[in-house]
């Protein structure tokens, strides 16, 4: 009989669920690395019968079992998961007279993200109405004074200079970042293996706690973001005698 080749190159789909819970798994997106690994303790017990030395017994112990990940896909629910962060859904809604002060060139940042502007008058009278293009343009965050512009020549020198913006906002996710602890998630890694048997194999971790997101580079253009997070599997003293209380590992067997 031939023996199988069981080298191995495994590519996958994360799956994630809150731990204990028997919900479906949600699809966590393109993740790039998930490297296991095992921090071990070592008790050893010196002999002294001989002169020699050397060690008499020694004890293993586990003192970790962790997962290295770097999540790709910033969809808000790995956001959360891994910046320890609420959620807030906010829909798209008219805001009316959001009071704001004005300088020339800077941007004024509204209360939520702004889709399309509605109005914008002075704070004092509400009589004077500035106009989008002529006297400001939208960004990302809110409207910048234009230089140069009617609205530019009202607010002068002054520093104290009051607007009221009325606008739509867009939809959109309101993430409170390090605003409680991590949550235990169960994670599956649905793997396929592409070299040696081209067969499944789906590692399985009960309890894991993430640490929040070891750095984002919110600014860059050279690589697509990602977010490198440090998980440790805990024990989960629910599995029973025999069961692995860390993972297990389903993997498919070649036809016979």
């Amino acid at each position: 009989m031939a023996r199988t080749v069981e080298t191995v190159i495994i590519g996958g789909i994360v799956k994630i669920r809150p731990a204990g819970t028997g919900l479906p798994f949600r699809d966590a997106g393109l993740v790039s690395t998930c490297t296991q690994a095992t921090e071990t303790q070592e008790i050893t017990l010196q002999n002294t019968r001989t002169p020699e030395g050397g060690n008499f017994d020694k004890k293993t112990r586990i003192t970790a079992v962790t997962l290295a990940m770097n999540f790709r896909e910033f969809n808000t629910e790995n956001i959360a998961a891994n910046l320890w962060a609420n959620v807030n859904d906010v829909p798209s809604a008219a805001v009316t007279e959001e009071e704001h002060l004005a300088q020339v060139g800077r941007t004024i940042v509204l209360d939520k993200m702004p889709l399309t502007i509605t109005e914008v008058v002075d704070a004092e009278t509400g009589l004077v109405t500035f106009d989008e293009d002529d006297d400001f343009r939208i960004t990302g965050s809110g409207i910048e004074v234009l230089e140069g512009s009617a609205l530019a020549t009202a607010i002068g020198s002054a520093e104290d200079y009051g607007l009221k913006v009325s606008y739509t906002c867009a939809a959109f996710d309101e993430i409170e970042a390090l605003t409680n602890s991590s949550a235990e998630f169960e994670i599956i890694l649905e793997g396929q293996n592409g070299a040696g048997t081209q067969l499944r194999i789906n590692p399985r971790f009960w309890r894991c706690k993430f640490a929040p997101a070891e750095s984002l580079d919110w600014l860059g253009t050279d690589d697509f973001m990602g977010m490198t997070v440090a998980v440790e599997v805990l024990a989960d003293d629910t599995r029973g005698v025999g069961k692995s209380a860390y993972m297990k590992i389903q993997k498919e067997k070649p036809a016979a």
